[in-house]
């Protein structure tokens, strides 16, 4: 069984790499993914050994928590701790007669309550054998509160500064705060995706309204949607009109009139008007589902630039220990002032914990991911992030990819209405588009199937059943009107004549994408002159044509031997093996079946969106490295300064402002990265009218379409 658990309190990528080390050691548990992003565990397991509420368990005994929905704990703790230092500034400030035990009262409050979790997180990470920010954070603190408290005894000379830990703490947890709110506003999007399996429905039950979770509505129901309603399940409007918006799943702007006959999916959301839907599919066969799942498990990835991140901030933190015993003992020894070198030493173990460093690479990611949806792209490998920037050359499938792949039959010659019954058979075989096609022209006329014997479908050429094939014609069709042929051996039996149209946005984005400076190859399988004709008309750099599955793979392995990165966008259907081939893929799915599709991203709002997700690709690279390169700078700058190498100038941090310094840090990646949307220029809204070929050029001798 799987189970997926919301869990609070990971504060870093080490906090998850804790949680997984626990879990993926514990008897009965099988894959263990953690996103930190999203604050989610997904574990398989074995209920036979042991159950979900044990998972739990061991997870809250790791010091995080279990939680359906986040409480006002923490905003609690917070306040409290901002409330106490608040006082012992004003004790400091005024100076009353035992003013000093009172600040070391609320110093004592703030370390036990507010800084409690950060020593439950220290002891599980350092018990896993990992060293994340909660251990520098408790190094820090309790430095400075036991140092103030042995003053304050008579143990050593010095002066107590109780207002350091208890700022400490109150700056951590508030940088935390305002962290975590800039990404729940960066993952609004996931999150309402991700957490639509709470959401009610109104379900109409002996002509009564009942409002019901969307789990517990089946398929045959009939729900009803108001405008503003998301629509939460796949089915087909029965009654009523509305204006329903796809953004979210295709991200096209523009609502779409919705009426009775109509397919909706889940995901898109009523704008105005109100509409009977009679559900299709269950939740967890829905469309929204799947693109949720499709998306947790592109989350739980890790770029490899993260990967390396991670194994830096755990080795960073022991060096940063080492660093900061240093400072004391060298300070110690050149000057015999404990308090200098107490103070210098909790600034360095403070203003290095690596926060900014752990969520530089995730968040960034994780706001791309988002981004990516809305405009109707669905990321299903975040490590592509890495190599969109890099590509050279993109390679385009013909049919379905820069044509709409919507085909009809605009003519016809049989034999006979036998030769229409074998047609209608043999291309029951196919999911081709052109086969979907012919197929349905014929259900139409009232085809029916005849037994034809052992089949089999020739990729890229048509289908076989015995003496009979049908295919495409290698004597007709210009690209865009087809020939497809149904063969008895050398004999014709009949001829169907297939028009596609080239889709509207093709120009656009062929232009956009060279002005990347990408070379753009049209690869296909019809006949040279058919391909060479589109792929002047929509300006691409060169063109194949009569490639078979094979010869695109090929290809595409060819250009990766001369050193280009090359990305391959298709249909998914024929284009399988190439696609694997590319570093990176896209596919652009027909209707909603996107499980069936190979790619690692897919253009759900069709090939439009392309030039964003290259955009997209090329800004996230430039956010996570200038997210690292502050973090790097930040550190390299603020730690010799934290160590009192300035001192003599008169430059220095104390403790309470390198954490506040450290604080500062992940805020400005945090709201660096959030500045992600308005990075990205937006496809041009203005389309330029296609011409749309005819005429009796010829046909591949490949099958009808591209193979």
């Amino acid at each position: 069984m799987k189970a997926v658990l919301k869990v609070h309190g990971m504060s870093c990528v080490n906090c998850a790499r804790t949680i997984e080390r626990a879990l993926s050691s514990a008897e009965g548990v099988g894959r263990v993914e953690v996103s930190f992003e999203l604050g989610k565990v997904s574990v398989e397991y074995d209920p036979a050994r042991i159950s979900e509420d044990q998972i739990s368990r061991l997870i809250e005994n790791l010091g995080y928590r279990v939680v359906d929905e986040r409480g006002r704990k923490e905003l609690a703790i917070l306040g409290l701790s901002a409330f106490s230092s608040l006082v012992i500034l004003l004790l400091m400030f005024l100076s009353p007669p035992g003013g000093i035990y009172l600040q070391a009262l609320f110093s004592s409050v703030v370390q036990v309550i507010g800084g409690w979790k950060f020593y439950r997180g220290a002891y599980v990470s350092l018990k896993n054998g990992i060293a994340g920010m909660d251990v520098l954070v408790s190094l820090g603190t309790t430095g400075a509160y036991l140092y103030s408290l042995l003053v304050l005894a008579g143990v050593i000379g010095g002066e107590p500064f109780f207002e350091t830990n208890a700022l400490l703490i109150t700056f951590v947890l508030s940088g935390r705060l305002i962290e975590e709110f800039a990404k729940k506003r960066a993952l609004r999007l996931l999150s309402r995706l991700l957490t639509v399996h709470r959401a009610e429905v109104v379900v109409l039950r002996e002509g009564r309204e009942e409002r019901v979770g969307v789990r517990e509505v089946f398929r045959g129901d009939v729900i009803l949607c108001r405008t503003g309603d998301l629509i939460p399940l796949d089915g087909r409007v029965i009654k009523g009109s509305a204006w329903v918006s796809e953004a979210v799943l295709t991200g096209e702007p523009e609502p779409i009139l919705k009426k009775e006959g109509d397919e909706v999916v889940s995901g898109s959301v009523v704008e105005d008007g109100l509409i009977e839907i009679k559900v299709t599919a269950s939740f967890e066969s829905s469309y929204l589902t799947r693109v949720s799942g499709i998306i947790e498990s592109a989350l739980s990835q890790k770029p490899r630039v993260q990967r390396i991140v991670d194994r830096v901030s755990h080795y960073f933190v022991q060096a940063v220990v080492v660093v900061a015993l240093g400072v004391f003992f060298l300070w110690l020894y050149f000057t015999g002032d404990t308090e200098r070198a107490t103070m210098f030493s909790l600034a360095v173990l403070v203003i290095s914990c690596p926060c900014a460093l752990g969520i530089a690479t995730p968040l960034a990611v994780v706001v791309g991911v988002s981004m990516a949806i809305t405009r109707g792209v669905l990321i299903k490998t975040p490590s592509i992030i890495e190599v969109l920037p890099k590509i050279d050359v993109l390679v385009f499938d013909k049919t379905g990819t820069v044509t709409e792949g919507r085909f009809s039959v605009v003519s016809f010659s049989a034999r006979s209405d036998d030769a229409l019954n074998v047609a209608y058979s043999l291309e029951r075989r196919s999911n081709h588009p052109i086969a979907r096609a012919i197929r349905e022209f014929l259900k139409d006329r009232g085809a029916k199937e005849v037994e034809l014997g052992e089949c089999r479908e020739i990729i890229g050429k048509g289908v076989m059943c015995g003496d009979y094939f049908i295919g495409g014609d290698s004597e007709g069709g210009d690209g865009l009107l087809k020939r497809v042929v149904l063969k008895k051996g050398d004999q014709e039996l009949a001829v169907f004549e297939i028009a596609d149209r080239v889709e509207r946005a093709s120009r656009l984005v062929i232009e956009q994408v060279k002005k990347m400076g990408i070379k753009t190859i049209l690869l296909s399988g019809d006949r040279e002159d058919a391909v060479r004709k589109i792929a002047l008309e929509l300006g691409f750099d060169g063109w194949r044509a009569s490639a078979r599955p094979e010869d695109k793979k090929e290809y595409i392995s060819s250009l990766q031997k001369e050193g280009k990165v090359v990305g391959m966008v298709g249909d998914g259907i024929n284009d399988a093996p190439a696609m694997a081939q590319a570093d990176v893929s896209f596919a652009v799915p027909h209707g909603t079946d996107i499980t069936k599709h190979v790619g690692d991203a897919l253009l759900l709002g069709g090939i439009r969106s392309l030039p964003f997700a290259l955009s997209l690709g090329r800004a996230v690279r430039r956010k996570i490295y200038q997210n690292l390169g502050w973090a790097f700078i930040y550190n390299t700058l603020g730690i010799p300064v934290a160590g009192g190498l300035l001192y003599s100038k008169g430059i220095y941090l104390k403790p309470e402002l390198a954490g506040l310094m450290m604080a500062l840090s992940s805020v400005s990646v945090v709201l660096n990265t959030l500045l992600l949307r308005y990075n990205i220029s937006p496809f041009p809204e203005k389309e330029e009218p296609i011409a749309q070929s005819s005429g009796n050029g010829s046909h591949s001798s490949q099958r009808s379409g591209d193979p």
